[in-house]
């Protein structure tokens, strides 16, 4: 019989947040860093980046952007607000579904510990991310919410350490977070379509231990025949259900189009308008592929492999549809779900391209 009692919270959300932040700025901040001037200047430069984006992707968003400069304790807690605002629901539903009700210091105990271990993982991640856009912005949050969010400290370090003109290289980085805000605020099912697969993913999770044994034994077998789910999807894909697999590959899918949508239209906007970002591409395209033996051990761990390669993947794929059919072919991918890739497209442009161009033109 499932508990009447209303469940916990999955996570303490301050505690995450306190703990991750404090990890976060462990680290020294550059001399130079003076974040009310960068904020400003990533202001501007963001309305800027944006109307190169329109023209080069078609994508119009409703106003304006806004950017916000943060330090990597303010990411940490943005973050896990942003975790617990994704899987806060499905966790609650699941949890009012359970057969018993553990002890509440048992319940507090597990809290805890999903706080320092998501604080802990975001404070190592705050170290390498150079800016983001809310994927969440939407009727359940204020307008205040619709930013673009700028990690100051490690865009001054990375310029510092490469010698990048700033004025350039802040113009670029928010030509790719304009592209992504455009995805996200342009085209009405984006957002609501992402949700419904993180939902899809998150809600059908297996509390039943002989289904989970069941899902990694199967995932055990496909490495085993060299045909695993984890090479493609992360680790995630160990304890997924059937259902949740498909979910997975259809999130993938979608995130792949993304990251290589935003990777070309920033690339292609910045032709005449930022003379250095081919050395921009590389450097940044070489640090993701070399990474130090901790990080890779971190990438794999967190299933950020995947991710890489989604970048990798998703620029192959959309650089490939802008060769056959241009801009306007590029733009088709959002007219509506059933235009994205499978995975199977998305490695092989040409089997998207001979089921989606006659409906295109």
């Amino acid at each position: 019989m499932a508990s009447s009692a209303p469940p916990a919270a999955f996570l303490d959300v301050e505690l995450a947040s306190r703990f991750g932040a404090t990890l976060a700025r462990r680290r020294r901040l550059p001399a130079s860093y003076r974040p009310g001037a960068l904020e400003a200047q990533l202001d501007e430069l963001s309305v800027l980046a944006q109307e190169r984006v329109a023209l080069e992707a078609g994508l119009v968003p409703p106003g304006p952007p806004r950017a916000r400069v943060v330090d990597r304790g303010e990411w940490v807690a943005a973050n896990v607000a942003t975790v617990e605002r994704l899987l806060g629901p499905a966790m609650a539903k699941m949890a009012s579904h359970r057969r018993f009700t553990p002890p509440a210091a048992l319940e507090r105990i597990s809290r805890q510990s999903s706080a320092a271990q998501l604080g802990s993982v975001l404070a190592w991640l705050s170290g390498r991310v150079l800016g983001q856009y809310d994927l969440l912005v939407g009727e359940e949050a204020s307008v205040d919410e619709d930013v673009i969010s700028y990690v100051g400290p490690n865009i001054v370090a990375l310029e510092q350490r490469h010698g990048f003109d700033p004025d350039q290289f802040r113009l670029w980085l928010a030509l790719h977070e304009t592209a992504h805000r455009a995805q996200f605020t342009a085209v009405d099912w984006v957002r609501p379509y992402f949700l419904s697969l993180i939902d899809q993913v998150v809600s059908s999770i297996a509390v039943d231990s002989s289904a989970m044994l069941s899902n990694l034994l199967r995932s055990a077998r496909s490495v085993v025949e060299s045909k695993s789910e984890v090479s493609e999807l992360g680790l995630a894909a160990l304890v997924a259900s059937p259902e949740q697999l498909d979910a997975l590959r259809r999130l993938t899918a979608l995130m792949s189009v993304l990251e290589g949508h935003g990777e070309v239209v920033m690339d292609e906007a910045a032709t005449d308008l930022v003379p250095d970002h081919r050395r921009f591409h590389e450097v940044l395209r070489d640090r993701r592929a070399s990474p130090g033996p901790l990080t890779k051990v971190l990438n794999q761990l967190l299933g950020l492999d995947a991710k890489l390669r989604q970048y990798e993947q998703g620029e192959t794929f959309v650089r490939a549809l802008r060769t056959a059919g241009g801009p306007a072919l590029v733009r088709s991918l959002f007219d509506g779900p059933e235009q994205l890739p499978d995975l199977s497209e998305l490695l092989e442009p040409t089997l998207w391209l001979e089921r989606a161009m006659p409906r295109v033109g």
